[in-house]
């Protein structure tokens, strides 16, 4: 099997759903008053390309889009949501896949809590039912395009991505040149980019639907309810933290 090429042209095609998302979700998150990071030089971060998050205990993880509130290209915001994207073609890699992006996201989405930021993954290939169920029971809004989605879409430039475990070199080398000259055509990257939203339209707007709901949530107000004493009424997070820690049971019990 052609490993090493089979896995270039596996960057090709996520390298190319990767940008399409961005390009379909940044005006959208611009238009609500958040900034949309992906992987690009970025001034913020010292011009550095990759994005990186890091955990409470100190462990970085590299991330393909994070929408941030109060983030502009010289400023870090905070984080309002996670999107992962990931490409396999054969679906015995699909459960590590998708147990790595959970690894990653969940640490996040747990050390910025007071955020509530939303997170998902966007796979495309082939995954199975089960690696998509085992996200979604972590949280995760997840968006998926089949292998013969992908196919379908490609086949409208006039690019076969098909090709199996005992593809021959040649074949796949053939995939990745022609592919390759697609791709550096803006032209037709953009014919490309139309295609993929007007094909799946409804997939794409079902991850917008989601992803707004979620930055549309503000949180008005926290009730903390005692074992004794009476329900605490606070306007944030930080007020109802600040009680409970200062909750004193005894002066509230009667002996």
């Amino acid at each position: 099997m052609a490993t090493s090429l089979s896995h270039k042209l596996g960057e090709l095609i996520g390298g190319f759903f990767e940008i399409a998302i961005v390009r379909y979700l940044e005006p959208i998150v611009s238009e609500k008053g958040f900034y949309l990071d992906y992987r690009h030089p970025r001034p913020a971060r010292g011009n550095q390309r990759e994005v990186i998050g890091r955990d409470s205990r100190g462990n970085k993880h590299k991330l393909d889009i994070v929408v941030e509130k109060g983030g502009s290209e010289t400023k870090i915001g905070l984080p309002k949501a996670y999107i992962e994207m990931a490409w396999r073609r054969y679906k015995k890699h699909s459960k590590n896949k998708v147990q790595e992006i959970a690894g990653a996201i969940i640490p996040l989405a747990q050390t910025h809590a007071k955020e509530i930021p939303f997170y998902a993954a966007v796979l495309a290939g082939e995954f199975t039912n089960n690696a998509i169920v085992q996200l979604q029971s972590q949280g995760f809004f997840v968006l998926y395009f089949t292998y013969s989605e992908i196919c379908s879409l490609f086949d409208t430039v006039g690019v076969s991505i098909r090709w199996e475990e005992d593809t021959n070199e040649e074949t796949i080398q053939k995939i990745i040149d022609d592919l390759s000259f697609v791709l550096s055509d803006n032209n037709d990257v953009i014919k490309l980019q139309k295609c993929f939203y007007c094909m799946y339209e409804q997939q794409l707007e079902s991850l917008v639907e989601a992803l707004c709901n979620s930055l549309d949530t503000v949180i008005t107000e926290v009730i903390v309810i005692p074992i004794h004493g009476v329900p605490q009424i606070c306007e944030s997070i930080e007020m109802a933290v600040n009680f409970i820690m200062g909750y004193n049971e005894k002066m509230l019990c009667q002996y």
